[in-house]
């Protein structure tokens, strides 16, 4: 049975503009990022290292390593290998292979394709156009740091890119009632605080900021050098508050669906579990084991108690039996779980983990 133990907090010597937003959503979940090495206590999605494979190759596309389209099939074939490699030294076998269980992968390997283009569009050296991927910037004291995707210098112009595999807009309903689409707001000041870190290194803010999406499609960014110093004061005041919180036990936690739904050491946070355990609309659950059962056709279920709530838990391999068995009266939590058309039902998936 898996088990969290004794969390050692330490403090956060870093942060990315990539990790600034998710900590001001939740700093805990950064603490316990950092308390555990960022190693995650539940797996990770297999569209997270489809995703890495993307981002790898869009940096390979950048650098124009890759040229044509026998590199791409090379290089886009041996990212799939590492990131299936990595999934089963893991212990995550059944998420291989990737283009089963990765929505949509064909698909996506066809959009990136396109971005290949990019190497012939390129005018000639000669125009003075400088290309820099992977650009690493930090902050003078070094406590704000990333790599920026690539930057374009133009003459006196410079455009940051930053590539995204998902979405990078989301509807949003105005005061009319009007929907229309922007720019997630995560993404928006991450690029400002890379707009700020490249001042800092180069001793000029870029002209423009994009974001790129597979589909090859351009997002600007807008901004002013005013919004992109305090977005750095923000973060550099954020870290500090963060990291003094240990000495205080004073945490800023933000127990909810938005911030919880997919954190990696929600198995760690005394404040989901006890939110979990009035909150029944997520896919974990929580309770003492009242009770064991292994049917004929080798599945098993296990009964939990959560003050006046019954919860019945469905489809255990028949494996686990003696250690839930094992269990009676504790407290245990099951988390990645089905939810069944009645209530208080669920069911296991293959990635379903149980924390005593």
């Amino acid at each position: 049975m898996n088990q969290v133990g004794k969390i050692e907090f330490k403090k956060i010597k870093r942060i990315s503009p990539s990790q600034f937003y998710s900590m001001k959503n939740c700093a805990y979940k950064s603490l316990l990022a950092e308390a555990f090495d960022n190693k995650p206590l539940l797996p990770v999605s297999p569209n997270a290292y489809f995703g890495t494979v993307l981002h790898k190759m869009l940096e390979l596309i950048a650098k124009g390593t890759i040229r044509n389209d026998d590199d791409f099939n090379v290089a886009f074939d041996e990212q799939v290998k590492l990131q299936e490699e990595n999934l089963k030294q893991q212990g995550y076998d059944f998420f291989v292979p990737l283009q089963k269980n990765v929505k949509d992968f064909g698909m996506k390997k066809i959009l990136l394709k396109k971005h290949l283009r990019n190497i012939t569009e390129r005018p000639a050296s000669s125009s003075g156009v400088k290309y820099s991927s992977e650009k690493w910037v930090e902050s003078k004291d070094k406590l704000i740091s990333g790599k920026i995707d690539l930057v374009i210098e133009i003459g006196q112009e410079t455009e940051i890119l930053d590539f995204k595999t998902g979405a990078i807009t989301q509807d949003i309903l105005d005061d009319t009632g009007e929907i229309f689409s922007e720019i997630k707001d995560e993404y928006k000041e991450q690029l400002k605080l890379y707009a700020y870190l490249y001042f800092e290194n180069t001793g000029k803010f870029p002209t423009q900021l994009f974001l790129v999406d597979l589909a090859k499609q351009k997002f600007a960014v807008p901004f002013s050098q005013s919004e992109c110093i305090s977005t750095f004061e923000e973060a550099k005041k954020l870290l500090d508050t963060t990291n003094a919180s240990i000495s205080t036990q004073t945490f800023n936690a933000s127990p909810s669906e938005a911030n919880c739904k997919y954190c990696l050491y929600r198995p760690a946070c005394s404040y989901y579990l006890k939110l979990i355990e009035t909150d029944y609309s997520f896919n974990d659950v929580s309770g003492s084991v009242n009770n064991v059962i292994k049917y004929q056709n080798g599945n098993v279920s296990v009964f939990l108690v959560n003050g006046e709530r019954k919860i019945t838990v469905t489809s255990f391999p028949v494996e686990i039996f003696d250690e839930l068995n094992d269990c009676r009266n504790k407290k245990i939590s099951i988390y990645n779980l089905r939810k069944e058309a009645t209530e208080l039902v669920y069911s296991a998936t293959k990635t379903t983990i149980i924390y005593e």
